[in-house]
């Protein structure tokens, strides 16, 4: 295929490079100074934990109506969310175009003015960028999310990505699945704020982690009673109201251990502004009273620590 990649961060270098390793043909959307350096030098990925390393050659592209693409992968934060959308109005033909990333109002956000087959999807890694160079871990509880459908492009990524290694998961409803997620991550990094984004400290302080637990729960009770369908089905089973014991034990298992800083903290750190956002949002989607948890936890002054 022929892809264009917007948004060339952690998410965006990652799996742009394993797409070239995968036979696939990429461009990367200009967004000077990195993408300078991508002109030179292409895409370099990383993985922490097996140490192997992907340099791929990408080309730099100035304007996406002026090449037909067959795939659009949109790797940005929420808060550029609206200019990307509006970069991509004058696509030329009629790809398909996956929106990948924290964007809990799902397709409402990106609006009919994108041309070709809109999708929805998350990935499934953590990371951030050193020196150009994007150090990444695969999260394992969180394979690559991409909406259910019949479209072929998609379909074609995804099986792409599974010959990568990558685990590929087919979501029913991407649109809730967003919602509940972002509920999820806003929490642990709110969580992670309070103890200075050091995920050691957050998983010796248990008053923090049962705040956490307790807020993710409530928030998950507040989205179905609200009828939001597509919870995650691990989560839903770890943060059941029943099991607090067990999620309190295994956040603070996973915060102690390295997939803590590699999962949640690093990036936490890195992309601060986003998370605080995003734990705004959530605040204005989940307005129910019993979500006092939730509200402490995201919207009270000690939060902002």
């Amino acid at each position: 295929m022929k892809v264009l990649i917007v948004g060339a961060g952690v998410v965006g270098t990652v799996y742009g490079a394993h797409l070239v390793a995968a036979g696939h043909e990429i461009q990367v959307l200009s967004h000077p100074p990195r993408t300078d350096d991508i002109r030179i030098a292409g895409l370099t990925a990383r993985d922490v934990l097996d140490g192997s390393t992907i340099q791929a050659d990408v080309s730099v592209l100035a304007d996406p109506a002026s090449t037909a693409f067959d795939l659009v992968l949109v790797c940005v934060r929420g808060d550029q969310l609206r200019v990307a959308r509006d970069q991509l109005a004058g696509l030329a033909g009629s790809p398909t175009v996956v929106f990948f990333g924290n964007n809990p109002d799902g397709r409402s956000a990106i609006g009919t003015a994108v041309p070709g087959a809109v999708m929805l999807g998350f990935p499934g890694i953590g990371g951030v960028l050193r020196d150009g160079t994007a150090e990444y871990v695969r999260i394992k509880p969180q394979p690559t999310a991409l909406q259910v459908g019949d479209d072929a492009r998609l379909a074609e990524f995804a099986q792409a990505l599974s010959g990568r290694g990558f685990a590929v998961q087919r979501v029913a409803d991407m649109d809730g699945w967003l919602v509940y997620h972002a509920a999820f991550v806003a929490c642990i990094a709110a969580a992670l704020y309070r103890c200075g984004t050091d995920p050691g400290r957050l998983a010796a302080d248990r008053a923090t982690l049962k705040l956490m637990c307790a807020a993710v729960t409530e928030a998950f009770g507040a989205l179905r009673d609200a009828g939001v369908a597509g919870l995650p089905r691990n989560l839903a089973t770890l943060h059941h109201r029943l099991l607090k014991p067990v999620a309190l034990g295994y956040w603070t298992r996973t915060m102690r251990s390295r997939l803590g800083e590699l999962y949640f903290a690093a990036h936490c750190r890195h992309a601060e502004a986003e998370m605080r956002a995003l734990g705004d949002r959530v605040i204005g989607l989940v307005n129910a009273p019993g979500a006092g948890h939730l509200r402490q936890l995201l919207g009270a002054p000690a939060s902002r620590l």
